[in-house]
């Protein structure tokens, strides 16, 4: 057998098995990893820390839905892949030996042997994402943002609300052809063809698959007595998969659709659009926090998040949070004497004014800590920031669409709310138009402070 992955199908209560042997250009065997939660203690996160009995039930629980390692794959039946999953693999079963599994290309009519979306994900996707789509790919301490963990099953750049709901293939295959500007997710069209970009898809969804039911199993068996060996049920399983295959099957009725055709990005919309960013109500939409997150001037210094020098130390020069803190505060003791120092007679001079900042070291650590760890994490734990919007680079997408659901339905998993509720759709079409416009007329917001206080202070107008 050749170094070219094997995956075999075989019918049953289970869809498919995938089996694969020649890992030879693999430093060692691919297998799966235990969840953190498996053994480390985490901060309000149920952990399975003393119960090895019950860590071994899940692993058993995961190995019988989803295969005991990458190259045996199982899937469930009735888990809503196209085909039942078989385009996971590249090879079916057939009596005591196997076959290419191939797919009819609708144009051509040639019959294209299929890669399988576990083998084109090892080729593209594993560096950066891991085996288990834990995003701990070699290549991912070297990357900000991180690569994305797939196993909560939370995706930050969807078409669909409430509540966190599944990416549509739609939205997973817009990242995969066209990937996130402004990260180190590229973009695959030249690279796969549009029937592999599909495999690559389901795969990523059996991650996440595979990877929310491990969570689930996990809570349930930490409420458990590490000595029940009974502690986890058929039932329970059968629960915790039904609950993400169900998740997974509704996605594509979640679209959130306009309910109005997007406003003409004329001067008087883009106006209206930086006042409404800057906290202006129009008619029957209430006043947003844009400001408090992304700054006055866009740029994603906003004061709900810890000083973007502080950010830089930590994440781009791996020092300490205290130790960053710490500079940033002694830099601007040196800025602060600088600027209160003027020149006097005979080449001396005179301190005009007090050396000391305006507040304490203890107040400034309190506060930029409080930052940090509120406003400067996503769901993953990991740091991130406010986009600077002037720069004109939209990691979802810069379609006015695009842009239209990152407002009104926020990001998944990150800091950006959903302002839907708050704002109709009209006005939602106002921000968009301000946002693509401001890359090229930085003098929106020029005056941002005098503007903020004028449309703050007055009263609301009715739009038409």
């Amino acid at each position: 057998m050749t170094s070219r992955l094997r995956f075999v199908l075989i019918a049953g209560s289970i869809s498919f098995l995938l089996t694969g042997c020649g890992d030879a250009f693999n430093a060692g065997t691919i297998s799966y990893k235990d969840s953190e939660q498996f053994t480390k203690k985490q901060k309000d996160t149920p952990d399975l820390d003393g119960k090895p009995q019950l860590q071994e039930a899940v692993r058993k629980a995961l190995a019988d839905l989803f295969g005991p390692r990458p190259q045996e794959i199982k899937v469930p039946a009735g888990s809503g892949f196209p085909e039942g999953g078989r385009y996971l693999a590249n090879y079916e079963k057939v009596g005591d030996g196997v076959q290419d599994i191939v797919y009819t290309e609708a144009n051509s009519g040639k019959k294209v042997a299929v890669v399988g979306g576990y083998g084109l994900y090892r080729k593209y996707c594993l560096h950066c994402h891991g085996v288990q789509g834990a995003g701990d790919g070699p290549t991912a301490e070297f990357l900000y943002p991180l690569p994305r963990d797939y196993r909560r099953g939370v995706f930050k750049f969807t078409s669909t609300a409430p509540s966190n709901p599944k990416p549509t293939r739609a939205d997973l295959k817009k990242t995969i052809t066209h990937g996130l500007h402004g990260t180190s997710m590229p973009a695959f069209e030249a690279l796969m063809s549009g029937s592999e970009i599909e495999q690559v898809i389901d795969y990523v969804i059996f991650l996440s698959m595979r990877g929310e039911v491990e969570r689930n199993l996990i809570s349930i068996a930490a409420l458990v007595d590490k000595d029940d060996i009974n502690g986890i049920t058929a039932d329970d399983i059968k629960e915790s998969l039904d609950t993400v295959v169900n998740n997974w099957k509704a996605t594509e009725t979640l679209v959130v659709s306009p309910k109005a055709r997007r406003t003409e990005p004329t001067r008087e919309s883009v106006l209206r659009g930086r006042d409404i960013f800057l906290g202006k109500k129009f008619g029957t939409g209430q006043p947003v926090a844009c400001t408090d997150c992304h700054g006055l001037h866009a740029k994603g210094d906003g004061s709900s998040f810890v000083e973007r020098n502080i950010f830089d130390k930590v994440v781009f020069r791996r020092k300490s949070l205290d130790t960053a803190i710490e500079e940033r505060y002694k830099e601007l003791g040196d800025e602060h004497k600088s600027a209160q120092w003027q020149p006097g007679g005979h080449g001396g001079g005179h301190d005009s004014a007090s050396s000391e900042l305006p507040e304490t070291f203890d107040a400034y650590k309190n506060r930029e800590t409080t930052n940090w760890d509120k406003g400067s994490k996503d769901d993953w734990g990991n740091p991130l920031r406010a986009a600077n919007l002037n720069l004109g680079v939209y990691k979802g997408g810069r379609r006015p669409i695009d842009l239209y659901w990152r407002i009104a339905k926020g990001i998944n998993g990150a800091k950006m709310p959903a302002h839907g509720n708050l704002l109709p759709d009209d006005q939602i079409w106002d921000v968009v138009n301000f946002i693509l416009a401001l890359p090229y007329e930085p003098d929106l917001l020029k005056d941002a402070e005098q503007i903020k206080k004028s449309v703050t202070a007055a009263p609301a107008v009715t739009q038409r």
